[in-house]
Parts: structure tokens; C-alpha cells; sequence
């Protein structure tokens, strides 16, 4: 290898400055970008953890409504159940009395349940089914007829009269 001379020793020397310079100004350049790069990837991380936040909401406030109308589905179901529950009290509250009842014993028995009970806990059904003029007396006179004509039976149960409905056709 020949000996460089000085010019050329002194543009090598200048070149290799320009190269160390133009990779110095890469370096700067790379940092900005490695800053920018990072300040966009921070951005997009706040943007995405606003719309998570956002979508967060909608998905609340959804349920929220999900809910409600799941109460009013229930609130619905209640009250056609409670209508139909009176449509039926109606039709037997309607139909032609039983061939040897009155009218008002035939009500008695279609109305009380099956289900054997004292006297205070059936005259409080008929009673909240709307005989709100029924006495105490009467509807026990109305029992005992009806018990009379094999309707009903009762029994007592150490001093406690208890009632049960005779189902008949």
C-alpha cells in the first residue's frame, strides 16, 4: 500500500468528519423521531383508553336500560297474571249458580280455595275478593249451609274449626 500524501490524508481526515457530522445529525434525527414516535404511541394509548372509558359507559348505561325493561317485563307479566287472576273470579263470579245453591253460595264455594283453613283466614279471602258487606256471622251461616248440602266439610282441630272445599262437579 502506498503512502497517502497530506491533501489526501486531509481529505480522508475531512471525509470522515462529513460521515462522523452526517451520522451525528442521523443520531439527532433518530432521537426526534424515537420522541415523536413515542409521544404519538402515548397519544394513542390515552385516545384508546378514553374510547375503552367511552365504550365502558355505553356499555353501563345499556345494562342500565336492559334492566329497566326487564322490570317493566316483570311489572307487565305481574299484572296480566293478576288479570287473568280476575278474568277467572269473573267467569265464576258470572256462571250459572250450582242447581241446589243460591247464587250467593255458589259464589262462596267457587271463590274460597281447596286448601283446608280456618274461618278468620277464609272469611279474609271472600273478603278481600270484595264482599266487603259480608259479615262475620253471615258468612259462617253461609258455611254451614254449605256444609249441610256436602260442599264443604269441616272438622275440629283442638278447638280450632277447620274448613275444606268438597270438590264437586
Amino acid at each position: 500500500m502506498a503512502i497517502l500524501k497530506d491533501t489526501e490524508r486531509e481529505q480522508l481526515r475531512q471525509l470522515v468528519k462529513a460521515c462522523l457530522l452526517e451520522i451525528s445529525k442521523l443520531k439527532i434525527e433518530l432521537k426526534k423521531c424515537q420522541k415523536e414516535s413515542s409521544k404519538i404511541m402515548i397519544a394513542e394509548h390515552v385516545k384508546l383508553q378514553e374510547m375503552n372509558v367511552v365504550q365502558e359507559k355505553k356499555l353501563q348505561k345499556r345494562d342500565d336500560e336492559i334492566r329497566n325493561l326487564a322490570k317493566l317485563l316483570e311489572e307487565r307479566d305481574q299484572q296480566v297474571e293478576d288479570l287473568q287472576k280476575v278474568k277467572e273470579r269473573f267467569k265464576l263470579l258470572t256462571q250459572k249458580p250450582k242447581k241446589d245453591l243460591t247464587s250467593f253460595q255458589s259464589n262462596i264455594y267457587l271463590l274460597l280455595p281447596e286448601k283446608e283453613d280456618n274461618l278468620e283466614n277464609l272469611f279474609d279471602s271472600i273478603i278481600d275478593l270484595g264482599f266487603n258487606e259480608l259479615t262475620h256471622q253471615n258468612f259462617e251461616h253461609a258455611l254451614r249451609n254449605l256444609e249441610r248440602k256436602g260442599y264443604f266439610r269441616s272438622r275440629n282441630n283442638n278447638g280450632t274449626v277447620l274448613w275444606k272445599k268438597v270438590v264437586k262437579d
